[in-house]
């Protein structure tokens, strides 16, 4: 079971109890924060995680986006494919995702938060996680599959199959 598939369980059970709506609140209210330095949604995500670092962020930045679609966890579809259904109605999407695609540490929670906030139904969080956990790997191979998944199809990874990138800890 990965990182992404452990917290995604914890949230979904979360959700079906009724500390999710303040919980929810919560974490979305996070957004307006640097990740991590929100000492209120800090009990929903510090029991997952260890030390500092890319990895800590990206599973606050995971827990605030999941609240944001109020629980929509869809399986095997990633913010990829959904902004590829998106590009249909707006020819600006484009633009969004290869933007996403370049986001450093500094821009990557405004980019996620544009780009999850502008797609329509659920997400498929426990994999946005494990990809966030290994987008700052030098050989950038979660954003090149992105664009494959984006422009028209996966080359090498069916819909739902988790792909082995390597972790960076920044």
């Amino acid at each position: 079971m990965s990182q992404g598939e452990r917290f995604l369980g914890w949230l979904e059970r979360m959700k079906a109890q009724k500390a999710w709506t303040p919980a929810r609140a919560v974490l979305r209210r996070s957004l307006a924060f640097p990740l991590g330095a929100y000492p209120k949604a800090m009990p929903y995500v510090e029991p997952f995680v260890e030390g500092e670092g890319w990895r800590r962020e990206a599973h606050y930045l995971v827990a605030a986006l999941y609240a944001l679609k109020d629980g929509a966890h869809q399986e095997g579809r990633t913010l990829a494919q959904a902004m590829r259904e998106k590009t249909r109605d707006s020819g600006n999407v484009e633009k969004r995702f290869l933007a996403l695609l370049d986001a450093d540490r500094d821009q990557i929670a405004f980019r996620l938060r544009q780009a999850v906030g502008l797609v329509e139904g659920g997400l498929d969080f426990a994999r946005l996680l494990d990809d966030l956990i290994g987008w700052f790997s030098p050989e950038r191979h979660v954003q090149a599959r992105w664009a494959r998944e984006f422009y028209g199809g996966d080359l090498g990874t069916k819909v739902g199959e988790k792909s082995e990138e390597k972790e960076v800890e920044e």
